[in-house]
This record gives C-alpha cells, sequence and structure tokens, in this order.
C-alpha cells in the first residue's frame, strides 16, 4: 500500500505541475477537474485488497494543482460492522469490527467534491469476514452464557466445552446408541451442564470421572441446561476447537499477518528443516484440524528432539508467506499443558491501552519477578509470571491476595483468577486477583550478595519496572527527605546514600522513622526495583536501625 500511496503521489505532482501552467502556456481542457481527482484515487486504490482483517486508511483529498478535491467516506453498514474516522490531518481511517460475530459484505464510497458542488463517486466491494475474534471464548465463558438461556429456548449456534463426567443420567443404549452424562467444566462446577443422547467413538464406554471434550447445542429443557440431542463426544481428554482461528488465518492476504500473537496445537505431518545446531531452531508442518500450518524456524525447549507424528503447541505471529500460512520466525514450542493458560495470557495481548476484558481469565506461569513486596497492611503482593516460556508475552499480577501468597519467591509456578487489563501498556491481572494455587520452586530462594557494592550494582543494572529477585539490607546515610513522615498512613520517604549511589526508600516504615533526618545513617529491609528509572526500596521496606547525626 506504501508504494501504491508514493506512485500516486508522484501522480498528483505531475498533474499538479502540468496544471499548473499559465493560462498562456496550457490549454482550456487541461484546467484541473473532478476528472483528474476521480482517476487519481482509482489509480491508489484499483488494487485495494477486498478482504480487510484490519482497520485501514484512506485519503481524505486530493489537490490538483492549486485546487483541492475532498473526498468523503462512506460505507452501507451500521457502525457496528464498519465505521469512518477522521483524524485532524484529514486521513480517514476504515475502522473495521475485529470480532465481527459473522461475515458482513459491504461497499466502501469515495465521493469526490469540487468548490461548486459537484460531484463523482467512486466504489469497492469489501468483506469483513467472521470470527475475527480468534482466542474465542473460554469454557467458562461459555458455561456462564449457557447458564443465561431462558427456560424453553434453543441456541442455533455450535459449542464445544471440556469438562469432567460427574454422572452417567441415562446408561449406553444399544438400540439408539447414545448415553446421557453430565459433566462439570474446571471452575465452574457449580453450573453442571447436562449432554443429552450423546453420540460418538467411545461414548459407549464412558464413566463417571472420564474428561471428555463435547460438541453440539445449548437447550434450557425446564431448567436443566445441556446439549441438546445431538451433541457428540469429539474426543477423549480437553480438545479445543480451533475453527475460528484457522478461518481467521488462511483468510490472511499474502504477506499480512494477525496483528496479534496466538497459540494452536496440531501433530506434526513433515519437517522441511531439521535442526539447525548453529541457530538453535527447526521448521516443521503441523496437521491442524484439516489444515497445515507450518512453525518456521521454531525454538524452544524439546524442538531439537521433534519427530513425525509428534503432538505440539506453538505460539507467535500467524503471517500468509507467499500463500503459506506459517507461524513466523521466532515462534516458540510451549508444553502441551500449557495451552489454555498461554491462550488466556495471549489473549491479553489484544487490549489497547486502558481496556479491560469481560470475566476473569486463569493463567498458570512461573514468577519471574516480585514487583512489589508483599504488604502486612494491605495483605497483598505484585508479581509477574511466565506462562508457558514466553519470556516476551509477560503478565504482571497486581495486588495478588490469597493463601500463600505472602510467601511467594521467583520460580514459583503459581495458578491465578482475575480480569485482564492493559494498564499503560502493561498487561496485567487488575486489582482483586486470586491466587488459586502454588507450586514452589525446587530451586533455593536467591539470596543477595553479601557485599553492598554488588546489590547496588545489580539494582542499576535493572530494566525500568523489573526488580531484584530477593530481599535486600543496606545502610545508608540520607541524603534527602523526599516525603515527610505521614502520621496517617505512618510512614516517610527517603534517599541513601550507598556505594556513592542513592537509593531511594519509598513509603519506609518502622521504629524511629518519624524523627529521620538528613544525614542520619540507617538501615533497611526491602525489595529493590527499577521504577521509571528510580532505583528505590519498594513501599513496604522498614527501618531496622538507625544512627543519630
Amino acid at each position: 500500500m506504501k508504494r501504491f500511496i508514493a506512485i500516486a503521489l508522484m501522480l498528483a505532482l505531475c498533474i499538479s505541475a502540468f496544471a499548473s501552467c499559465a493560462p498562456s502556456e496550457a490549454p482550456e481542457e487541461d484546467i484541473p477537474s473532478i476528472k483528474d481527482a476521480v482517476a487519481y484515487v482509482k489509480t491508489v486504490y484499483k488494487n485495494a485488497a477486498e478482504t480487510t482483517t484490519k482497520d485501514f486508511e484512506r485519503i481524505g483529498a486530493v489537490p490538483v494543482g492549486d485546487v483541492k478535491f475532498d473526498i468523503e467516506w462512506t460505507v452501507d453498514v451500521s457502525e457496528d460492522s464498519v465505521k469512518i474516522v477522521r483524524a485532524e490531518n484529514g486521513i480517514v481511517t476504515i475502522d473495521i469490527n475485529e470480532d465481527s460475530p459473522e461475515e458482513v459484505a459491504y461497499v466502501l464510497t469515495a465521493t469526490i467534491k469540487d468548490a461548486e458542488g459537484n460531484t463523482e463517486t467512486l466504489t469497492w466491494n469489501h468483506v469483513l469476514p467472521a470470527s475475527m475474534n480468534v482466542d474465542g471464548m473460554t469454557y467458562a465463558e461459555i458455561v456462564d452464557y449457557a447458564y443465561t438461556i431462558e427456560s424453553g429456548v434453543k441456541i442455533e449456534d455450535t459449542y464445544r466445552l471440556s469438562g469432567t463426567i460427574t454422572s452417567i443420567d441415562t446408561a449406553w443404549s444399544e438400540d439408539y446408541q447414545n448415553i446421557t452424562v453430565t459433566i462439570a467444566v474446571a471452575g465452574k462446577e457449580d453450573k453442571p451442564i447436562m449432554c443429552y443422547r450423546l453420540k460418538g467413538d467411545g461414548a459407549k464406554d464412558l464413566a463417571v470421572g472420564n474428561v471428555i471434550t463435547v460438541e453440539g447445542m445449548f437447550k434450557n429443557y425446564n431448567g436443566t441446561i445441556e446439549f441438546d440431542a445431538g451433541c457428540t463426544l469429539v474426543g477423549m481428554g480437553d480438545i479445543p476447537s480451533q475453527t475460528a482461528l484457522l478461518d481467521a488465518a488462511f483468510i490472511l492476504p499474502a504477506g499480512d499477518s494477525l496483528a496479534y500473537p496466538s497459540v494452536m496445537f496440531g501433530v506434526i505431518e513433515s519437517i522441511p528443516t531439521a535442526w539447525s545446531e548453529q541457530y538453535g531452531n527447526i521448521t516443521v508442518n503441523m496437521q491442524v484440524e484439516d489444515k497445515i500450518v507450518q512453525a518456521y524456524r521454531l525454538k524452544g525447549e524439546g524442538a531439537k528432539d521433534l519427530a513425525v507424528g509428534d503432538k505440539i503447541t506453538v505460539a507467535g505471529i500467524i503471517k500468509n508467506y507467499n500463500g503459506t500460512v506459517e507461524f513466523d520466525a521466532g515462534c516458540l514450542l510451549v508444553p502441551n499443558e500449557d495451552y489454555h493458560s498461554v491462550k488466556n495470557a495471549l489473549s491479553g495481548y489484544k487490549l489497547l491501552a486502558g481496556e479491560a476484558q469481560e470475566g476473569t481469565k486463569t493463567i498458570t506461569g512461573t514468577i519471574s519477578n516480585i514487583d512489589t513486596a508483599w504488604s502486612e497492611d494491605y495483605q497483598n503482593i505484585t508479581v509477574t509470571i511466565v506462562a508457558g516460556g514466553l519470556e516476551n508475552y509477560k503478565i504482571m499480577c497486581y495486588r495478588l491476595k490469597g493463601e500463600g501468597a505472602k510467601d511467594l519467591t521467583v520460580g514459583d509456578t503459581i495458578t491465578v483468577t482475575g480480569t485482564l487489563k492493559n494498564y499503560n501498556g502493561t498487561i496485567e491481572f487488575d486489582a482483586g486477583c486470586t491466587l488459586d494455587a502454588v507450586v514452589k520452586s525446587e530451586e533455593p530462594a536467591p539470596v543477595a550478595p553479601e557485599d553492598p557494592a554488588e546489590i547496588v550494582a545489580a539494582a542499576y543494572a535493572l530494566e525500568a519496572g523489573a526488580s531484584l529477585p530477593y530481599t535486600c539490607t543496606l545502610t545508608g546515610v540520607i541524603a534527602s527527605i523526599d516525603t515527610a513522615w505521614s502520621e496517617q498512613y505512618g510512614n516517610i520517604t527517603v534517599t541513601i546514600t550507598v556505594a556513592d549511589n542513592p537509593i531511594q526508600c519509598f513509603r519506609l516504615k518502622g521504629e524511629g522513622a518519624a524523627e529521620l533526618a538528613v544525614g542520619d545513617t540507617i538501615t533497611v529491609t526491602g525489595m529493590i526495583k527499577n521504577y521509571n528509572g528510580t532505583v528505590e526500596f519498594d513501599a513496604g521496606c522498614t527501618l531496622d536501625a538507625v544512627t543519630k547525626a
């Protein structure tokens, strides 16, 4: 598109140069006209893609010589699907609904106007594909939706759930080749789903305790939420649907990519490029439902030993490379059991700054950072986790609460539930998130160096937002009182000098803190972080000792 715009601008300059000749040098018919503007717009957008998977831009005016022709862009569908947004600089954005629940065909019209009110129109046919919400709904969200159905109503859409069989309501029937069972979805055990007259390979041998995946249409039958007759057993275990993501990937124009990272699982069908020891990657083709998706230059633990027939899970950016749908270079092999956590974590990276998801998500990940130490006052802690080894897509757990939160350390694997949001570019579980489970790291917790200079050096090497993985104790001389003692909150903020470097002690508490003064020598214990370039002991740090100046 940039190439077309450049060519078009050159054309405009040519038109402008020719049309701006003095009247004595140019014939009457070469005076700029609306026809020139129409030709310009037609040239720029004659090869515009019909399928529109993302927002795109159009010019708001055409300069021909000294004459400017305004363009009004319109569409013939509701703003719920496509809307026109004009910027102050005149550029127009065709803002499409990437979460459109259905395919929408629409006509984009350019109405070109001259100063006398004459108009000419150009039109382009476009298609907004369905299911652009490639993350889909979580099982928990689907269950909650099913429980909103009114009595007697059946939903004519197909959904898929995985859950544990809690009861066999009607035994297998040889005559009708079906069985009725009730399943409980993890985290929604209080909202059982009946699978009425369930059919499919393996249904005959189902038993209480089996984990199964079922697909069908929901119905509220006299207060019982169920998959209606005709539902099918997809298989044993958890087999999530990937249809929406595949559909979105396979309608990408050549050279285009999905705007957000995605995760897929499949079976290796072939290995186009063997493992490279030099580059530490491998390229494989995997069968995903009825399609082949390539994982290009795949990296990650276990990638070296992959073989045809292996079931794998891959995360990264999906693109169409000259007709081949692939995970682009940099994609990562993640543990199969982490599929749902990775999917939920990546869904947060679709959020714009300030946006939050509806409902809650659950993610299991390994703590990479203690961002704010445990607060006895507020009974919470802030940590950052990595799901499935995706270091580039971390999730902060802001003011995390729950049993065991007090003793969390870097390396622990935790399960957290909450609402995901984008806070100024940081993808995080919002305040109120809860700690569901903890698996303590087998590695010993990191311990601070004994030499204060080493601690200070490590602190000053931190990136903005990061913190040291251990509790520190430092002694230094107060260089400034940054925030005076607060009787209301019982804390003070001071800056001390340690190893010739300033360290702020943010909201310092402890006996004697109220009387601190510049020049006093103090000993402080807490978590050290880089807060927007300021190296500091985080809130919750404590005053251990004071030597008055």
